[in-house]
């Protein structure tokens, strides 16, 4: 049971340090913004992008 847990905490750990990499999120967003992509959020919490030819994905 301990191993177990170790192994959640080790995931969590890891998976929380590349969500708030700063460093990673400026480059994803210097890379849409040259690639000329915009996202959105909705009223609803739906979030969505365009391309600069008008494609949603």
């Amino acid at each position: 049971m301990k191993k177990i847990i170790m192994l959640v905490i080790l995931a969590m750990t890891v998976v929380g340090c590349e969500l708030f990499d700063s460093e990673r999120w400026a480059r994803i967003n210097r890379e849409d913004a040259e690639r000329g992509v915009e996202c959105y959020k909705r009223y609803d919490g739906t979030v969505y992008c365009k391309d600069r030819n008008g494609n949603r994905y």
